[in-house]
């Protein structure tokens, strides 16, 4: 029996929002490490998102659980098509026929191929979004979109007069009610300067630094509100302003590859480490010193360290899912900095490989 985390990942697919399926998947790797599903799904969501490298690494496992999957091998297809090797795509598609001999992602494939013979024009191929065409799922939207043309005009026309009069006359929802109803009161101060800060802020300093992680909140922009949360934390802010402020970080989202959108620097921890504390971070590098047991994997990454150039620092990092990692090749790395003890740490919440 399929779980609810597939059921409901499996919904979106369909949907095509495949950055909801990748942002309910991604931390479940471990749990599902022998599901070909889970796997095909992250797969065609990383490509759906441009994510060409996630979409290899899950593919490839998806390929291993069930090896003659034709949608599984169109995927594979594409990517080494991006990748310019023209050899493998072909093998992928002409194993696709091997088993269907009509199959239309695989003739496609072969006909794109002849027509984006050129480096430059398969890239600008790719940069126009025409590849999603080559993917299992979006070919059989195209009649329906045909012969519904003039009937999804009548709806767009509609819900757009709808809305138009909606927030003319009605207040608009407000995106997340839980974050909106945590508000700072509005007399008195809000400041304790008897204790030792990192930062010193005035009363109005205050309020405006937790208005300003709302509306990061209200745009989605997590860890950017984390990051703003640290620092009132880290300040002379009054214990009850403090325990609102830890109670909006509850309910920071785990990001995806995909997802994250604002990603922090190395550099940028290091000048301040404690102000990223709880913070996500998509990072690439390679690895050393690794350790596998049966409920978790380590090893210290190389930060920037994946073209064997600079690098730029070593931090270390915990696994606590399942991944096939190999130290020869360089990995990204989508993590949660955590403080152990006296030092600073990655939470893995999922590892790509690539070559």
């Amino acid at each position: 029996m399929r779980s609810k985390t597939l059921k409901k990942a499996s919904k979106y697919f369909k949907s095509g929002k495949y950055n909801k399926v990748l942002q309910i998947l991604e931390p479940q790797v471990f749990r599902y490490r022998q599901n070909f599903n889970f796997f095909y799904y992250l797969g065609i969501s990383c490509l759906n998102t441009s994510d060409f490298g996630g979409g290899y690494s899950y593919l490839k496992r998806a390929k291993d659980l069930k090896p003659d999957d034709i949608n599984t091998m169109a995927g594979l297809a594409l990517v080494h098509l991006k990748r310019h090797e023209n050899s493998e795509a072909l093998q992928q598609w002409f194993q696709i026929l091997d088993i269907d001999h009509k199959n239309k992602l695989a003739q496609k494939g072969l006909e794109t191929l002849k027509k984006y013979s050129k480096q430059d024009d398969l890239t600008e191929y790719f940069d126009s979004g025409k590849y999603l065409n080559l993917l299992p799922g979006r070919n059989k939207l195209a009649p329906i979109i045909k012969t519904s043309f003039l009937s999804v005009l009548f709806i767009v026309f509609t819900v757009f007069f709808s809305f138009y009069i909606y927030n003319l006359i009605i207040q608009p929802d407000i995106t997340r009610p839980e974050i909106s109803a945590i508000k700072l009161d509005n007399f008195g101060s809000l400041t304790n300067n008897d204790i030792k800060t990192d930062y010193k802020f005035t009363d109005n300093e205050i309020r405006k630094l937790f208005e300003l992680i709302r509306n990061y909140f209200d745009n989605y922009q997590d860890n950017l509100a984390m990051r703003e949360i640290n620092r009132l934390l880290l300040s002379n802010a009054d214990k009850e302003t403090k325990e609102k402020v830890k109670l909006l970080s509850s309910y920071i989202s785990i990001p995806g590859f995909t997802t994250l959108k604002t990603n922090f620097t190395y550099q940028e921890f290091l000048l301040e480490p404690k102000l990223y504390n709880n913070c996500y971070i998509h990072w690439k590098g390679r690895l050393s010193n690794l350790v596998v047991t049966d409920n978790l994997i380590e090893f210290d990454f190389l930060v920037g360290y994946d073209d064997k150039k600079i690098l730029e620092g070593i931090i270390p990092v915990t696994l606590n899912f399942g991944a096939r990692i190999d130290s020869n090749f360089p990995i990204e790395i989508l993590a949660k900095i955590t403080k152990k003890d006296t030092e600073y740490i990655l939470e893995a919440v999922s590892v790509h490989q690539y070559q």
